[in-house]
């Protein structure tokens, strides 16, 4: 499970895919599948998947230990089918690379 943290320094990414409210159920599926494919790679802490309620995004949340670990995994030819995939159903794709800089617990 994702831990946002200040005193962790990890890489994270967040993609933001935009798609038809009909393909949003089926582009959930295909990044859930990817994700669970990455289970034990290199680098990966944690991830999330969130569908937005208008049924037209698919919001993907990972946590690197480092840049050069998810770009591996970019790069990694076993994932370009994967990814092929995805761009098949999304209309655009925003990946936003980022880093917590503050946090508010309300409890």
């Amino acid at each position: 499970m994702p831990e946002i943290s200040l005193k962790k320094n990890y890489f994270t990414t967040i993609s933001v895919f935009t798609a038809a409210p009909e393909d949003q159920r089926r582009l959930f599926e295909i990044i859930v599948e990817g994700e669970e494919k990455l289970r034990g790679i290199s680098g990966l802490v944690a991830s999330a998947v969130h569908l937005s309620h208008d049924g037209t995004r698919v919001i993907g949340y990972a946590q690197w230990e480092r840049k050069e670990d998810f770009e591996a995994m970019r790069a990694d030819p076993d994932r370009q089918g994967h990814f092929r995939e995805v761009r098949e159903l999304v209309k655009g794709v925003d990946l936003i690379a980022c880093r917590v800089a503050f946090t508010h617990d309300n409890s």
